[in-house]
């Protein structure tokens, strides 16, 4: 009986330590670990599931499945569950695409630049010293083929320009035959060219009126350091100030890219201090990025940035640092507000996931992020009236004027056997393009005609400007503000200037 009893006793007393122990470890971290032994279950019944679903629907679904497509959806669909517009999957060609234009600026291919024109592949321009320019490519040309299959975008077909880009590129020295058509000929003929080095400028440069500099980027790419540093030489060989006294850095439109570049080119302008900041969950992705001494623009140089709200990203950097550490009048329009930065992850098995890992602050420590960067002096570009709008946009869709100078175009090539440059001569015509508007009903000002007119004339004849004085009015108030001695002015008081309504430029 006692034996029992101190049997029984042992056992009570062991089982209470089983409880307790089991309840220190509860309370120590058991919850946490059941919770994730609970989601590893969880993940893999989803993964299962998602294996399953493949499985049925391809066995069941009234069309040919093509596997691999649903499961690039799924992992897409993953990312987009983050609820984050710049987190997604790149697949390896679209890993690729970006390595080249982004990352080395180079790639192999012809040397045009083209654009979409009603469902057809259009050339804008071949390029300097390409495949394309000395094949005799021509501004206008339609490209209706590619190696034999035609072209045609958009509509029931899902092509993008996108793909057209991509069979168009390839190995540096492999051939590619291209048909075209071409408005002086009356019918399509083939053209073979070998595929060489192209290389994608992302800063375009001039001078106006002798004394400013004009420095546009495009994009902060691989590349755009190092044409920065040259861009910067030729206005101010080696920190020194000679013929140009003032530069205009103009980042409208630029979506941004390498934060490593934008941080180089703030660097030019700044001997110290702050640049951009970052913030992330993980602390890994806690940054400073500071100026270093070194210089590309004299201190005494007035600076002036232009921004509009496609200015977005790198450029935001650019610019709000210059705009804290007061180096530069910001004039144009609010940016876009993209304050947050990528990392690119690559996939074992070939692409990548591109992942937003933190927010960046300017040097003042304001997160711009879904705010955007506000001007110094605002001005807008020019605006249309609703009607007036709407009566362009009906002028656009019946083809008018571009039936018009595409006719215009042909005559004079013909008359003087080649492409015309000069655009001066159409004003003899303007009359009867008016005339043609006026019996389709369509009213609007001979200057916006004569404006929409050159657009076309000069998008098919190859011709490209880099600034346009007369009716680019945020230059224009630049320009002004430069020759009026007023940048520093302007950039010290730091105050928004709202537009007037006698701003630069003519008005419909």
């Amino acid at each position: 009986m006692g034996s029992y009893l101190k049997k029984r006793t042992v056992s009570v007393v062991a089982l209470s330590l089983v409880v307790i122990s089991a309840s220190l470890f509860f309370g120590l971290g058991g919850r946490e670990a059941v919770s994730q032994r609970f989601k590893n279950r969880n993940t893999l019944t989803m993964i299962q599931t998602l294996n399953e679903t493949v499985r049925l629907a391809e066995k069941n679904f009234y069309e040919e499945i093509d596997r691999e497509k649903l499961y690039k959806g799924a992992i897409q669909g993953a990312l987009a569950a983050l609820g984050d517009p710049y987190s997604f999957y790149q697949s390896p060609q679209e890993q690729k695409y970006e390595q080249e234009t982004l990352i080395r600026g180079k790639f192999g291919g012809l040397g045009i630049t083209i654009y979409e024109d009603n469902g057809l592949v259009k050339i804008a321009r071949p390029l300097p010293n390409t495949p394309a320019m000395r094949a005799g490519l021509h501004a206008g040309d339609y490209i209706i083929k590619v190696e034999g299959e035609p072209v045609n975008i958009g509509g029931t077909t899902g092509v993008t320009l996108n793909d057209v880009v991509s069979k168009i590129r390839g190995e540096i020295n492999t051939d590619i035959t291209i048909t075209i058509q071409r408005r002086s000929v009356e019918k399509p003929f083939d053209v073979t060219l070998t595929r060489a080095e192209i290389k994608i400028s992302s800063v375009e440069q001039t001078t106006i009126d002798e004394e400013i500099g004009y420095i546009r980027l495009n994009r902060f790419t691989g590349l755009t350091n190092k044409e920065f540093h040259e861009a910067m030489q030729t206005f101010f060989p080696d920190d020194r100030i000679e013929d140009v006294k003032s530069l205009i850095l103009d980042l409208r439109y630029n979506p941004g890219g390498l934060l490593i570049s934008a941080n180089a080119v703030t660097d030019a302008f700044l001997s110290g201090g702050l640049i951009v900041s970052t913030k992330g969950r993980l602390t890994q992705f806690n940054r400073e990025h500071r100026a270093t001494s070194r210089t590309l623009c004299p201190p005494e140089v007035d600076v002036i940035v232009l921004i509009n709200e496609y200015s977005a990203s790198g450029s935001e950097i650019v610019a709000g640092a210059l705009k804290d550490h007061q180096r530069a009048v910001l004039i144009g329009e609010k940016t876009y507000g993209k304050g947050v930065v990528q990392q690119r992850f690559s996939l074992e098995n070939g692409g990548a996931i591109s992942l937003t890992i933190s927010t960046y602050y300017t040097p003042n420590d304001v997160s711009i992020n879904k705010k955007g960067i506000e001007p110094h002096i605002k001005v807008e570009p020019l605006q249309l009236k609703t009607e007036v709008a709407q009566m362009r946009q009906k002028m656009r869709l019946g083809q008018y004027v571009n039936k018009f100078v595409m006719k215009w175009i042909g005559e004079e090539e013909k008359r003087i056997g080649a492409i015309p440059k000069d655009f001066l001569p159409f004003s003899l015509k303007l009359p009867g393009l008016m005339q043609e508007l006026a019996r389709n009903e369509i009213q609007l000002s001979e200057e916006l005609v004569k404006l929409e007119a050159e657009r076309i004339f000069n998008a098919n004849v190859g011709i490209y400007q880099l600034i346009d004085r007369e009716n680019d009015r945020q230059l224009q108030e630049a320009i002004q503000l430069i020759m009026a001695g007023q940048v520093q002015k302007t950039m010290k008081e730091s105050v928004i200037k709202p537009e007037s309504d006698e701003g630069s430029g003519f008005k419909f």
